[in-house]
């Protein structure tokens, strides 16, 4: 065989390789968001569990006015980054209905039972924030691969395209100081 057809051959042979590897790190890429998108499920069904007893908490003291809270979004095994979108916005949503019906019974909101759960909420949403960091994190490893030659090649070739990240509810509000207090009264309490 002569010199020429052996480079050839070993040039297909690594573009080969080069092929695989980069089609596999996309491969196992996808995988890792897959694994990290059940942990974001895991503190949704968590969180919609202590939310749904702060709602029957809530609904007791305030059974005799009209407060519709709407239905829960259970997630689903195979729940897309807009479902779990979906989902976090609709509990949230849930959540600020459940707390103003704390601020107008008191009374709730100082029970041992509605205190316990605004800690449990708390800690779930901590939970939820990293879960969600670390689908956020492998999603934009994902994207910079997508993006980066010569993997954006191996990505167009396998029809990978960037993928939207979870989001933040309110981020805008969020950003804000608007709204918050930061008067004081005499004996130094927040009012």
């Amino acid at each position: 065989m002569s010199g020429w057809l052996i480079a050839v051959i070993a040039a297909v042979v690594l573009l080969l390789i080069l092929f695989i590897a980069g089609a596999n790190a996309f491969r196992r890429t996808k995988v890792m968001i897959e694994e990290a998108k059940k942990n974001v499920d895991i503190a949704l069904g968590k969180r919609y569990d202590t939310i749904s007893a702060m709602a029957k908490a809530a609904s007791a003291y305030a059974r005799h006015e009209k407060v519709a809270f709407t239905e829960l979004v259970k997630v689903r095994s195979d729940a897309g980054i807009a479902d779990l979108n979906a989902a976090a916005r609709s509990q949230d949503r849930l959540l600020s209905q459940i707390r103003a019906v704390g601020e107008a019974y008191p009374e709730l909101r100082s029970s041992d039972q509605y205190l316990a759960l605004e800690q449990k909420i708390s800690s779930e949403n901590d939970q939820l924030a990293a879960a969600k960091r670390v689908v956020n994190g492998n999603i934009s490893a994902f994207n910079k691969m997508v993006v980066t030659f010569p993997k954006s090649m191996i990505a167009g070739i396998c029809g990978y395209s960037s993928l939207p990240f979870l989001e933040e509810e309110n981020l805008e509000e969020k950003r804000s100081l608007d709204g918050i207090s930061f008067a004081v009264d005499e004996a130094g309490t927040k009012v």
